[in-house]
């Protein structure tokens, strides 16, 4: 079962060589600890205007809450970018 989100959160993280791995999701008044990283990749998009190219970092993560959801960081230019977005609860326990 998939539930849409779909908000922009606030994201507790540690920096690593080359990426961020996110530690607390933070979404209304509820926080969330990451407890598995499950999957983490990259998407781009070449699209012209130069600057209207996407470049996010899509990660799926199990929380504290046992379920498992999808996030994104849009990375922005040159990596500087700080908006995170909760996309969506992936399974339901």
């Amino acid at each position: 079962m998939e539930e849409f989100i779909g908000k922009k959160i606030k994201v507790e993280f540690i920096q690593e060589v080359g990426w961020k791995r996110p530690v607390t999701l933070t979404w209304g008044k509820k926080s969330h600890e990451v407890k598995e990283i499950i999957d983490r990749w990259e998407e781009h998009t070449l699209t012209s205007p130069w600057w209207a190219r996407k470049h996010r970092v899509r990660y799926k993560v199990m929380l504290d809450d046992c379920n498992i959801y999808e996030l994104y960081w849009d990375r922005g230019a040159r990596g500087k970018g700080q908006d995170w977005f909760l996309v969506k609860k992936l399974i339901k326990y």
